[in-house]
């Protein structure tokens, strides 16, 4: 009896090898494609950042251009005296 649950133990993990092996395999690709799909994510939002960053940019340059043009004509016309 003893020899006989000696041999079923080894066909049974000889059998149930290739079963672990490919849950290991669809749980490495798994782990892939979520580390491909954060790295996107993470990308996309460095990419959203850097544009919210350089559109708030350009409005802030365009309001100093702006007020600096009115400064000027502001004082343009103040020096010759027009009203």
């Amino acid at each position: 009896m003893k020899k006989t649950t000696s041999l079923v133990v080894p066909i049974l993990l000889i059998a149930l090898s290739p079963l672990a092996h490919a849950s290991l395999e669809s749980g490495a690709h798994q782990f892939k494609e979520d580390v491909k799909y954060a790295g996107r994510q993470t990308g996309h939002a460095a990419r959203d950042a850097a544009h919210a960053i350089g559109d708030g940019a350009k409005s802030a340059g365009h309001a100093i251009a702006d007020t600096s043009k009115r400064g000027y004509q502001a004082t343009k016309k103040w020096v010759k005296g027009e009203d």
